[in-house]
């Protein structure tokens, strides 16, 4: 169990990795528009934080279920943010992506 959680935790961080990377490249492009790399991004961040979820629970860690219930809303929002941005492309979904996902950054670190 403790290799599954240690390969979710790996693929978490690929995913945020994916998401944030393809934020600032189209910034840097100057672009601004939501690709298929983040949506994937953003469906990886949220299945692998709930499956971590459950690996944690069932493995009796500690779960601050506080904190994964704002962890887990933030990553929803992301990811209807990424389907949203990729089909319609409002710029304000853009920028909720990035905003979003530095506050999921913020609360994963900051919280403890």
């Amino acid at each position: 169990m403790e290799t599954l959680r240690l390969v979710l935790v790996f693929l978490h961080l690929v995913g945020f990795s994916a998401l944030l990377g393809g934020f600032l490249r189209q910034m840097q492009l100057r672009t601004m528009l939501i690709g298929r790399p983040v949506v994937v991004a953003a469906v990886a961040q949220f299945v692998t934080g709930a499956l971590l979820m459950w690996v944690r629970g069932s493995m009796d860690m500690s779960i601050s279920d506080q904190k994964m219930a704002v962890k887990a809303g933030l990553d929803l929002a992301i990811l209807l943010l990424a389907v949203v941005g990729a089909r319609i492309r409002p710029p304000w979904a853009f920028y909720g992506i990035g905003a979003l996902a530095a506050v999921t950054t913020g609360v994963a670190v900051f919280w403890t």
